[in-house]
């Protein structure tokens, strides 16, 4: 971990669609020298305590859509912005009837349709269909078809790292490649979609030697 604990700044971690904050358990875990606050977006009932602060200048982590909603919503000044599978603009790289296709799965059978995404994401049943609300879901792919924080991105001054995994079927590598190549990017070759969830201690280190950098 970082040497000098006092510099940590403190986190804001912001999980993606389809989950809710308990994908960041494992990572917070491995992360006992940071303050962190973990943002619960809803999507899912039964998580863990989330939070609504958000200090300024920490270090926003934002997995998938949790990144362009930090974009969005993030406090400013940050100190650093961390990338994990995440994008500005997800409409900007999908098509839409695939946004709409998981709207009718929505509509028809939600067990089978949020299954489904997260074998797309790597990852087993996340959990139970009582936790779902399926409404915050549908609300979320409208965010995810509507959204668009490229210019708030591009207006950031603080520095930022991407990272996500070869095999991401979400997230596809030419999607990452393409939003994130002017910027540091930090791939590995397996893992899905959910990194929090399949390499805990790879983000957990990845988040690390990015706080270390910025603070030298």
């Amino acid at each position: 971990m970082a040497e000098d604990n006092v510099q940590n700044p403190p986190l804001i971690l912001v999980h993606g669609w389809g989950f809710n904050n308990a994908m960041w358990r494992d990572v917070i875990d491995l992360l006992p020298d940071y303050e962190c606050h973990s943002i619960e977006l809803g999507f899912l009932l039964g998580a863990p305590q989330g939070t609504s602060f958000m200090p300024p200048n920490a270090v926003g982590v934002g997995h998938s859509f949790g990144l362009m909603w930090l974009l969005k919503h993030g406090p400013r000044p940050l100190r650093g912005l961390i990338s994990i599978a995440g994008f500005d603009c997800f409409a900007a790289h999908i098509e839409p009837r695939q946004i709409e296709a998981m709207r009718r799965g929505l509509d028809r059978d939600p067990v089978a349709q949020m299954q489904r995404f997260w074998r797309a994401c790597g990852t087993q049943d996340f959990t139970q269909r009582e936790n779902y609300d399926v409404s915050a879901l549908k609300g979320g792919l409208d965010w995810l078809a509507g959204w668009d924080e490229r210019e708030a991105r591009h207006e950031l001054t603080c520095p930022l790292v991407a990272i996500g995994s070869q095999d991401d079927a979400i997230v596809p590598i030419e999607m990452t490649q393409a939003i994130w190549g002017d910027t540091d990017l930090r791939l590995r070759p397996d893992g899905g979609h959910a990194l929090p969830l399949s390499q805990p201690q790879w983000c957990a280190d990845e988040i690390n030697d990015f706080v270390t950098r910025i603070s030298n």
